[in-house]
């Protein structure tokens, strides 16, 4: 499988990597600290390590999701082609309240709306005077969206594992359940109470990367927010209205 893009994954100081995590994430290292094994470590079961190891950093990730109501926050997003190379950038914003309503809006290189209104997603190209929509569980299945728009079990749509810690990210692999996902992988790093970072590894090989900034949850965000209304003259392509 290939290797993430994502910028942690050059990170200057490589550190022994987590023994099953190299298979899915090999640039992602451990701290230094989890060489210092002890006599009773190693007298310990190779699967008991592994599992206790592991149970707490998930733990910590699903309660951070299961906690998040709503948020805000600016994203950098990069598109990589199946030998790790940029494809494009783009940068904008994002707010999200739970549950099923939430604004992703490009800034650059083109404007570009992406609303969800907790039924519907309204995808509306300023450029083409277009509007698609989408039932909104069409859109989301197997997508960072569905583990942060559903407060649920994370269990319920992901197989998790966890891959260690790089520069203070605790970095996450999740699965999809579902075999009608876009994507065959999602990887999720948390940086402390903050969301650092998405990447997504679709079908064909390519991933995307989202990087977080400016991270601020708990707002109070009105549900008229999550409204859209189409400009007039905007072609509308999807479900009736």
């Amino acid at each position: 499988m290939q290797n993430s893009p994502y910028n942690v994954s050059r990170a200057s100081a490589a550190t022994e990597p987590y023994p099953d995590a190299a298979k899915i994430f090999a640039y992602v290292a451990f701290a230094s600290g989890a060489m210092l094994l002890t006599v009773f470590l190693f007298l310990m079961p190779r699967t008991a390590l592994a599992d206790e190891a592991a149970a707490e950093p998930i733990a910590t990730l699903e309660q951070f999701i299961e906690s998040l109501d709503s948020f805000e926050a600016s994203f950098e997003q990069t598109l990589y082609d199946t030998d790790d190379q940029p494809l494009g950038k783009s940068v904008g914003t994002i707010k999200l309240k739970r549950p099923a309503r939430f604004i992703w809006k490009y800034s650059s290189p083109e404007p570009q709306l992406i609303l969800a209104d907790g039924e519907r997603i309204w995808m509306y190209d300023e450029d083409l005077d277009q509007v698609t929509v989408n039932d909104i569980d069409d859109r989301i299945n197997g997508t960072p969206l569905q583990l942060l728009m559903n407060a649920g079990p994370l269990s319920d749509g992901f197989d998790i594992e966890t891959l260690g810690k790089s520069d203070g990210i605790d970095w996450f692999g999740l699965t999809p359940i579902t075999q009608s996902s876009d994507f065959e992988q999602v990887f999720i790093g948390l940086q402390g109470a903050t969301i650092a970072a998405f990447e997504l590894r679709d079908n064909f090989g390519q991933a995307t990367q989202i990087i977080i900034s400016d991270f601020e949850k708990d707002i109070q965000f009105d549900d008229a927010l999550f409204t859209f209304d189409v400009p007039e003259g905007v072609d509308v392509i999807g479900l009736d209205e």
